[in-house]
């Protein structure tokens, strides 16, 4: 008795590939899906793996009914990329791996709708563009600088505890050191920016020209001033947004 209503407890959840079979998937590709899968869902403690059903490969994961809606919360949020990052880094992976395996997959929920979707080899067909170059900013703390060449690279960390870095030359790599761990700085210098399948944009590297100490009583008005002064290609044309928007759906 106390099995079955255990049973009734749960909500199924199918992860849909049609890459594999069970029977063709190897293990560790499919321990690879599996962590992101259990990473996606988030709730790991209610959260189980009851089989993978025949015909495609379909890991079936069973819910506990009191953290489903947490689960599709988590799920919809990602659908709308708006998710948590830890969620949508792994649904990055997962339609990579889906890319590479030529294969498509879905997330199917217990009344069979298909809840979020993955385009999987259907990123193929759509194209990096760049790399481009913009004149750009970083902020943070030095916290690392060195090199042997006449390029080096300079670490920066930001109020978050993000770790972003850049090129610079010796002297200007110096002149940075003496703000090592103490001060908060801004790097001006030009970005290289790639437009992955995925449509996400990459700075694939940032050289810096200068750089200026910043008053930690800087507001917020003069931050944003500041950014709307960069030039930049993209504030001459009539709709920006129009032309964003046909970069990323390729319209």
């Amino acid at each position: 008795m106390a099995r079955r209503r255990r049973e009734s407890n749960l909500r199924e959840y199918r992860f849909k590939i049609d890459a594999y079979t069970p029977q063709t998937i190897p293990l560790i590709r499919l321990t690879d899906y599996l962590h992101d899968l259990a990473v996606l869902f988030g709730n790991t403690d209610d959260v189980h793996l009851d089989k993978i059903a025949e015909g495609s490969t379909e890991p079936i994961l069973l819910v506990e009914r009191e953290a489903e809606v947490k689960v599709r919360e988590r799920l919809q949020a990602v659908r709308a990329n708006d998710g948590p990052e830890d969620a949508m880094r792994a649904h990055k992976n997962i339609n990579e791996r889906l890319r590479e395996d030529d294969g498509k997959g879905s997330i199917i929920d217990p009344i069979r709708r298909k809840i979020l979707i993955f385009q999987g080899r259907d990123l193929n067909k759509l194209l990096e563009y760049g790399p481009f170059t913009q004149p750009g900013t970083l902020e943070g703390t030095p916290i690392k600088i060195g090199g042997e060449q006449d390029w080096v690279p300079v670490h920066l960390e930001d109020s978050l505890g993000a770790v972003r870095w850049c090129w610079a030359r010796r002297s200007l790599a110096r002149d940075i050191a003496q703000h090592i761990f103490t001060s908060v700085i801004r790097v001006d210098g030009t970005a290289r920016w790639l437009r992955k399948r995925d449509g996400e944009w990459d700075m694939v590297s940032f050289r810096a020209k200068g750089f200026t100490v910043l008053d930690s009583d800087i507001t917020l008005r003069e931050s944003i001033d500041h950014l709307r002064a960069i030039p930049a290609k993209w504030k001459e044309l009539d709709d920006p947004l129009g032309e964003l928007k046909k970069i990323r759906h390729g319209t």
